[in-house]
C-alpha cells in the first residue's frame, strides 16, 4: 500500500505540469491561428478598399491635364478680361456637374482664382489666393500637382489634383484645378460597420470609418512636419492630438467611448502621395477564442481525469463481478435453456408479425390506388356510354366535346401512374434546362423593381415552344437576373422604359436580345464593359463585377455574351446559349 502511494506521488505532479504546459500550447496557438485568421482577412479588405479608393482618384486625374489644352481656358489666361471669364466659369460649372468633381477652378501665375465652377455660391474661389498649397506650387514648376488638404474657403476636406496651362510653348501662365471629395468613400466604409483608416506621409488620419478618428495622427508628427502642415494650411486649425498609443508587439490602444480597446493594424502603403491604407482588427475577440479553445482543452483534460477514474473504480467492480459469476454460473446454464425456448417462439411470432405488416400495407396501398383510379375510369365509361347515344343521334358535336373529356380523364389517369412510376426508380440528373422557366423565375423576383420604376415588358419571337439550353437553374438565373438589372438601372431616369425580349431558335443556338430603351452605352464602356471591377456608377454603389460574372458563366456555358447600342435608342445585350435536348416526358 506504501509503495503505490509513493509512485502515485512521483507519477502524478509530472502529468500535472504537462497538462499545464499543454493548455498553455493550445491557447498560444489558438490566438496564433485566429490573429493569422484577421491578417489574412484584413490583407483582403484592404486591397479592395485600396482598389476602390484608386479607382475613385484614378476618374479625375485625366480631367485637369484635358481642360488645361482647352482653348477657353488658354484664352481666359491670355487675355483675363471680365468679357471671356464668365464663359470660363460656366465652362467650368457644367464640367463638374457631367464629371462629378466637387469644385474645378483656374488660378493665374500668381495663385489667384480668376475663374471657378462655384462661382454663383457665397463660398466662390474667385479672387481667393492659394499660392501657398503645395498643388499651386508642383504644378507651376513640375507641370502638375496633387494634395489633400481641408478646403480654406469652404472648410470642406478633399483631394486636389492640378494641371499646369501653358500657352505656346511658352512659360507657365496658370494652374487648374480639379478638387474631387471623398466623403461618400468614407461613408460606405462606415456603412460596412469596419476599422478602416487612410493617413498621408506625415501619419495624419485624413479619411476614417469612425469620424472620432479623423485628423489625429499615428506614431507622433515631428517639429518639422508640423511647421509644414501650418505653413500649408493643410487642415486649418485643427489640433491634431495623438491617435492611441502604441504597444511593444505593435498594437495600437485607442480610447473608444471612454474604453480603451485595443487593435492589430494592417497597413498597406500606396503610390499617391505616400499615404497609407490602414485596417483595424480588434484584440479582443481573439483573446476571446483564444480562452474558449483554453476552456474547451481544460473540459477535456477534466473529463480525461474522470475517465481515468471512473475506469479504476470499474476494475474494482470487475473483480467483484468475477466472484458472483461463479455463483451464478450454473443459474445461468438453466436459465440458458429456458431462454433459447423464449426466442424460438418470440421469431415465430415476429414472422407472423412481419406478415400481417405487409398484408396491411399492401392492402392500404390497393385501396388507395383503386380510390384514385376508380372515379377516372367512371367518367370514362359513363361518356364513352354518352358518345355513343350522341353518335346514334346524330349529336356529333356534343360527343365531340365528350370525347374530349375522356381525353383529359385519361392523361389524369397517365398522371397516376407515372407517379407510381417514379416512385419506383431513382430519377437521373437532366442537362437540358427550359431557359423560359427560368426568365420566369427571375421576372418574379424583379418584378417589384418593375412596378417601382413603371417599366413594362415585351416579347416577341420563337416564346410559343420551349427554349431548351444546355446549363442548369441556378447558374441560368443567376445570369439573367444581372442582366435584366442592369438594363433595369440603365432605365432608372427614362420615363415610360421599356425592355424587350427578343427570342430566336437556331439549329445550334438559342439566342435572347434584352434591349432597352434607355440612354444606351458609349462605345468606350462597350470596351470595357466585361472587364472585372468596371463600372459606370458613382462610388460605393457598385463593384464592376455583375457583367464579368455573367461573360464567365456565358463561356462556361459554352456560350456567347455580347452588347451594343441599338439604332434608334437604347443598349441591347444578346445571349446565345446551346441549345438542349427535347426533356422526357
Amino acid at each position: 500500500m506504501n509503495r503505490k502511494i509513493g509512485l502515485r506521488a512521483l507519477v502524478l505532479p509530472p502529468l500535472l505540469a504537462l497538462g499545464l504546459l499543454g493548455l498553455w500550447w493550445l491557447w498560444h496557438w489558438q490566438y496564433s491561428q485566429t490573429q493569422a485568421d484577421a491578417q489574412r482577412h484584413a490583407e483582403n479588405r484592404l486591397a479592395l478598399y485600396t482598389s476602390s479608393l484608386q479607382g475613385a482618384l484614378e476618374r479625375f486625374t485625366y480631367l485637369p491635364g484635358l481642360l488645361a489644352q482647352q482653348p477657353l481656358i488658354q484664352a481666359a489666361l491670355r487675355d483675363p478680361s471680365d468679357l471671356s471669364l464668365p464663359q470660363v466659369n460656366r465652362h467650368l460649372a457644367l464640367v463638374a456637374e457631367r464629371s462629378g468633381a466637387e469644385t474645378i477652378f483656374l488660378m493665374n501665375d500668381q495663385g489667384v482664382t480668376l475663374a471657378s465652377s462655384n462661382h454663383e455660391l457665397e463660398q466662390s474661389f474667385v479672387g481667393h489666393d492659394y499660392h501657398f498649397r503645395p498643388y499651386f506650387f508642383d504644378a507651376m514648376h513640375k507641370g502638375s500637382g496633387e494634395f489633400f488638404a481641408v478646403g480654406s474657403t469652404t472648410g470642406r476636406p478633399g483631394y486636389f489634383t492640378s494641371y499646369a496651362v501653358t500657352l505656346s510653348g511658352a512659360a507657365t501662365a496658370g494652374v487648374l484645378t480639379v478638387k474631387v471629395s471623398l466623403e461618400a468613400l468614407q461613408d460606405d466604409w462606415r456603412r460596412a460597420h469596419e476599422n478602416v483608416m487612410l493617413s498621408d506621409a506625415n501619419g495624419v488620419v485624413i479619411l476614417s470609418s469612425r469620424e472620432q478618428w479623423r485628423f489625429q495622427h499615428i506614431d507622433g508628427l515631428s517639429d518639422a512636419a508640423l511647421a509644414q502642415i501650418h505653413a500649408q494650411r493643410q487642415f486649418l486649425d485643427e489640433p491634431l492630438p495623438l491617435l492611441g498609443r502604441r504597444l511593444h508587439d505593435g498594437t495600437l490602444v485607442m480610447d473608444t467611448q471612454g474604453v480603451g480597446e485595443r487593435f492589430l493594424v494592417t497597413s498597406l502603403p500606396l503610390s499617391t502621395l505616400g499615404w497609407s491604407m490602414h485596417y483595424l482588427s480588434p484584440v479582443r475577440p481573439l483573446y476571446t477564442s483564444a480562452r474558449n479553445m483554453l476552456l474547451a482543452g481544460l473540459v477535456t483534460l477534466s473529463a480525461l481525469l474522470l475517465l481515468g477514474l471512473w475506469l479504476r473504480e470499474r476494475q474494482k467492480r470487475q473483480h467483484m463481478r468475477d466472484a458472483q459469476a461463479q455463483i451464478v454460473q450454473q443459474a445461468n446454464v438453466r436459465l440458458e435453456e429456458r431462454v433459447q425456448e423464449r426466442t424460438r417462439a418470440l421469431e415465430d411470432a415476429q414472422a407472423e408479425l412481419v406478415q400481417a405488416g405487409k398484408l396491411a400495407a399492401l392492402g392500404t396501398m390497393a385501396a388507395g390506388i383503386a380510390h384514385e383510379l376508380n372515379q377516372p375510369l367512371s367518367g370514362i365509361r359513363t361518356y364513352a356510354a354518352n358518345g355513343e347515344r350522341l353518335l346514334a343521334l346524330g349529336r356529333q358535336e356534343t360527343a365531340g366535346a365528350n370525347f374530349q373529356r375522356i381525353q383529359v380523364l385519361s392523361k389524369r389517369l397517365a398522371r397516376l401512374i407515372e407517379q407510381l412510376k417514379l416512385f419506383a426508380r431513382k430519377g437521373g440528373s437532366r442537362d437540358s434546362v427550359d431557359l423560359q422557366t427560368s426568365l420566369d423565375f427571375v421576372l418574379e423576383l424583379l418584378e417589384e423593381r418593375f412596378q417601382q420604376q413603371k417599366v413594362r415588358l415585351e416579347r416577341d419571337g420563337a416564346w410559343q415552344q420551349p427554349l431548351l439550353v444546355r446549363g442548369d437553374d441556378v447558374r441560368l438565373e443567376q445570369l439573367l437576373t444581372n442582366l435584366l438589372g442592369n438594363a433595369l438601372d440603365a432605365l432608372g431616369d427614362t420615363p415610360d422604359g421599356v425592355i424587350h425580349l427578343h427570342a430566336e431558335v437556331t439549329p445550334a443556338q438559342v439566342l435572347l436580345t434584352i434591349h432597352d430603351n434607355g440612354p444606351g452605352l458609349p462605345q468606350e464602356v462597350i470596351e470595357q464593359m466585361f472587364d472585372p471591377f468596371f463600372t459606370t456608377k458613382p462610388v460605393g454603389e457598385g463593384l464592376g463585377l455583375g457583367l464579368f460574372i455573367s461573360y464567365g458563366i456565358v463561356q462556361d456555358l459554352g456560350g456567347k455574351l455580347s452588347a451594343g447600342n441599338h439604332v434608334a435608342k437604347g443598349a441591347w445585350f444578346r445571349l446565345a446559349l446551346p441549345r438542349g435536348e427535347e426533356l422526357p416526358t
